[in-house]
């Protein structure tokens, strides 16, 4: 029988040992590649193999964990010698990087993710070193790559309009959700976290693009009309822009973060809501909408057309950044059952449009399309 062609999975740009969205993705998306037994997958990471996923770590995919560079310039010239070396030692036909940027030789067929553009959409709000990073980094690495993996529909035509010579490899493959149902152990997970019920979720690492001011505006506005809503925010605030907002409010109670949870956690935190809220103005996908939708929890979206792609029917949208908006959505769900009821059907049909399987199958198909010389 032939050896099956070898696949380097590069997932050097990531800091070891830490979930960032870009390695929950990889993660997800990785057991699927290699149990299709198409390929042979090796993982060049800067995890040790034992924090690893056990659907990975006992996979049997050689794990090449590599020194870690937190500074960008510095990860990359690293790539630069590190990747070429293990294309060579592993005989890979192709290298897949998870990330956007990374190694940039053109010696062999690479495979970028494009997950958002953020830089590129608000400039004016992130740090001029990133701007600049992203400036000096991600075109070349768009240049170098055969295709590139675009997370959603409106991430590829985002990458036509600010590349549009580069923009024609962009390849839309769907991302799903990353949480079990099983893993949902009941309410003990709530009670441990101190949640009190009826509550809203709001997921994610807060970034301008997150608007999280929107909300606190929202419950301003429901607690005017004598509704106070618990709203528990899961994960990073490092910049304090929900903080700030929270400080120049009127609230009572204040939106109260529960930081990072574990996947147990949080598939409990997301089954016991009722409901979980989207304030962005930008996304690239937007993993907590399916996230919500696997368990049924009904969602309050902005209506970006990044959210109506992903959240499909399965959930109520209010124009972004309009607070009123979100205000009257809150009252609906939190004050009509049958409103509840019917969002979280929706929202469970529309989330079986998406899998890992299916995602694996047809990053697949790009691999076998480069290997193939097609």
């Amino acid at each position: 029988m032939a050896k099956r062609p070898t696949i380097l999975v590069n997932h050097l740009l990531e800091p070891p040992n830490r979930i960032t969205g870009i390695t929950r993705y990889l993660f997800a998306l990785l057991p699927e590649l290699v149990s299709r037994n198409t390929f042979e997958y090796v993982l060049a990471t800067t995890w040790d193999k034992e924090t690893l996923p056990a659907a990975i770590a006992k996979s049997g995919m050689p794990v090449l964990t590599q020194r870690y560079y937190n500074s960008m310039p510095r990860n990359v010239i690293a790539q630069m010698a590190t990747i070429p070396r293990l294309i060579h030692k592993t005989r890979a036909a192709l290298e897949f990087n998870c990330n956007p940027i990374g190694c940039v030789w053109p010696a062999w067929p690479r495979v970028i993710t494009v997950h958002d553009l953020y830089f590129d959409l608000l400039p004016g709000q992130y740090p001029f070193r990133h701007r600049l990073w992203w400036r000096l980094f991600f075109a070349p690495a768009l240049a170098s790559s055969s295709s590139a993996v675009c997370v959603s529909v409106n991430t590829q035509n985002d990458l036509r309009h600010f590349y549009p010579r580069l923009g024609r490899k962009g390849i839309v493959v769907h991302e799903a959700g990353t949480l079990s149902i099983e893993l949902h152990s009941g309410a003990s997970e709530i009670d441990k976290l101190k949640m009190n019920r009826p509550y809203a979720l709001y997921v994610g690492n807060i970034s301008p693009n997150k608007a999280p001011e929107v909300l606190v505006r929202a419950l301003e506005m429901t607690q005017s009309m004598g509704h106070e809503l618990n709203v528990y925010h899961v994960g990073r605030d490092e910049k304090g822009l929900l903080l700030e907002a929270l400080r120049r409010s009127r609230l009572n109670r204040w939106v109260k973060s529960v930081g990072f949870l574990s996947d147990s956690a949080l598939a409990a935190a997301y089954a016991h809501a009722t409901c979980v809220i989207v304030t962005s103005t930008h996304e690239g996908f937007c993993l907590p909408v399916l996230e919500a939708q696997d368990f049924g929890t009904p969602l309050i979206c902005s209506d970006i057309p990044v959210l109506r792609e992903v959240a499909g029917q399965g959930a109520l949208f209010f124009s972004s950044g309009d607070a009123t908006g979100l205000a009257q959505c809150l009252e609906l769900i939190f004050g009509n059952a049958g409103t509840r009821q019917s969002v979280s059907l929706a929202a469970q049909r529309n989330a079986k449009r998406f899998s890992w399987t299916k995602a694996a199958g047809e990053i697949e198909e790009i691999f076998k399309g480069l290997i193939n010389g097609n």
